[in-house]
């Protein structure tokens, strides 16, 4: 064919089926033809791109061989069990794999119902199990056995002065990982006033010196929001944090065991740690949430109860259920940051196709999530139906004080705080800020409005929210923030409602209640506590 002839609508779209791309194309009709013309012919005559599969039968065959079960192959993949099938029959994918591969011992195992809980082996894995197991290259674990692992990130407690202190105190030159250690200065600092300046600089010379790159300044954000944002924890990892603030990593099926100060220093020498397999206990939320309910109120429901059996008690929380399926990884944030209060280990929701399409882009390298093996053994199990919860109100005095808002409505309020790890995101933040649209905050009821990350400001800077909360009359705080971001404390007498998530309530003169953002807001407008179903939009 000669290049001074353009190829035909018909002829250009047998090409196209028999190369596929330009570039192959070109290669075969030769003599000066380039990808780029062909590319024009195409466009010209309205033939679009040749349109890849998503996944190739080479793809799916693998993991069908691998698991044999649609629903964990779909999972894989991030995919339904339903999708995952329809790509099956796409490709005449039909015949049970012969030979059982690893993946597949985990589902096809089973024992009857009497014998569950007393079931043992690799067969029965909770997530927790898996990834104890795998980091300390063994096949299995028990609930009880003690490991010595390395972990794949460290989070220093604070502003991680007490930390580097203490390791300089050992007189170890070095630390033994610093692409796994993060360190953050927005972390509660343990000196003030001037004394602060010379702590961040002496933490600045240690963070050049050791080379630790995961080093993020004032002003960054929340130091969990960051790992998270920044894909520094992936599914299936294993990390260790601070004794109150690491538990939202288990967002994305992460797994995060708390450290203290000592522990944390002799981690940056070694590299090691020695923990406990802790038992597992599993907890369904189901149901569709009514108008008004958000997750805050939903996980105040789940912690009243589990500290009121004792279930959750140095033991490890896996989240499952529809509910916990239709939520976004920020609603995930929330339910895992509070958890903990439930006097929990650590908390973790199930890698799933959310997860997956949240941690991609995001991931540095590759990751094997953990999945829990389908008769994995659970010391408790509970459901939550959501269908019927109200707003509630956590506090004013203990974490187990859990109020319908319906019983504290008409309340006079003083200070409203919107944002904070808990509750501090971009779509926690809409929810306020379309309540608050063109509207003025009661003038008796100061407003702090406190984006969790530089990237959380700037998404709401550039889609008009700060201007909303201005003009509201709110004041804006910077990102992250030392402490409690410069929010004054309550007063005596007065009452104040926060999305901060605190366990004591002995840092304040007055009452503080905690609630979801559309709570906050609708409550700030009125200057009582008031239920906000009436203005949230379905």
């Amino acid at each position: 064919m000669s290049p001074r002839r353009i190829p035909t609508k018909g002829e250009l779209s047998r090409l196209q089926k028999l190369y596929r791309t330009d570039k192959k194309i070109a290669d075969a009709l030769g003599n000066g033809v380039t990808e780029h013309l062909i590319g024009y012919w195409r466009r010209k005559k309205g033939i679009p791109r040749h349109s890849f599969p998503k996944f190739s039968e080479k793809d799916i065959q693998e993991v069908w061989d691998r698991f044999g079960d649609d629903f964990h192959a779909g999972m894989e993949l991030g995919i339904s069990k339903a999708a995952f099938y329809n790509w099956r029959r796409q490709y005449k994918i039909t015949k049970k794999p012969e030979a059982l591969k690893l993946e597949q011992l985990s589902l096809e195992l089973h024992t009857p119902d009497e014998t569950h809980h007393k079931m043992s082996g690799s067969a029965h894995r909770t997530i927790v199990q898996k990834i104890l197991a795998a980091r300390s290259g063994r096949d299995s674990l028990e609930v009880g056995e003690k490991v010595e692992v390395e972990p794949d990130l460290v989070m220093a407690p604070g502003d991680g002065g007490e930390v580097i202190h203490r390791f300089q105190e050992t007189g170890t030159t070095y630390v033994w990982n610093p692409n796994r250690i993060v360190i953050s200065l927005d972390g509660p600092a343990k000196t003030e006033g001037r004394a602060v300046s010379g702590a961040h600089k002496s933490i600045r010379d240690f963070v050049r010196r050791q080379q630790i790159r995961n080093f993020f300044e004032f002003g960054e954000g929340h130091l969990q929001q960051i790992v998270i944002e920044k894909g520094l924890i992936l599914p299936g990892q294993l990390g260790l944090g601070c004794p109150h603030g690491s538990a939202a990593l288990g967002s994305v099926g992460a797994l995060v065991f708390p450290a203290e100060i000592p522990d944390m220093s002799d981690l940056w020498v070694t590299g090691k740690a020695v923990l406990t397999a802790p038992a597992s206990i599993r907890v369904f939320i189901t149901g569709r949430m009514p108008r008004g309910v958000f997750v805050r109120d939903v996980i105040h429901y789940v912690v009243k109860s589990l500290i009121s059996t004792g279930a959750a008690e140095g033991r490890i929380i896996e989240f499952y259920g529809a509910a916990v399926e239709h939520m976004s990884i920020s609603e995930r944030i929330t339910l895992c940051q509070i958890a903990p209060a439930a006097r929990a280990t650590a908390v973790m929701c199930a890698f799933d196709a959310t997860a997956r399409r949240y941690v991609n882009p995001r991931a540095r390298k590759s990751f094997t999530p953990a999945v829990a093996d389908r008769n994995a053994v659970y010391a408790a199990e509970y459901t939550f139906e959501v269908n019927k919860m109200k707003p509630t109100a956590l506090g004013p005095k203990r974490v187990d004080d859990v109020t319908p808002i319906e019983e504290l409505e008409g309340g006079a309020i003083q200070q409203v705080y919107i944002g904070g790890m808990a509750n501090g995101r971009f779509d926690d933040l809409k929810i306020a800020a379309d309540i608050l649209k063109g509207k003025r905050v009661n003038p008796d009821v100061r407003v702090f409005v406190h984006p969790v990350s530089r990237a959380v400001y700037m998404e709401t800077l550039k889609k008009g929210l700060l201007r909303v909360f201005i003009e509201a009359g709110a004041v804006i705080l910077n990102p992250g923030g030392l402490g409690d971001g410069g929010v004054p404390h309550a007063a005596p007498e007065e009452r104040c409602l926060t999305t901060r998530f605190e366990t004591t309530f002995d840092n304040t003169d007055g009452d503080v209640y905690q609630v979801s953002p559309a709570t906050a807001a609708a409550s700030a407008l009125t200057g009582q506590i008031t239920n906000p179903a009436g203005y949230v939009r379905l």
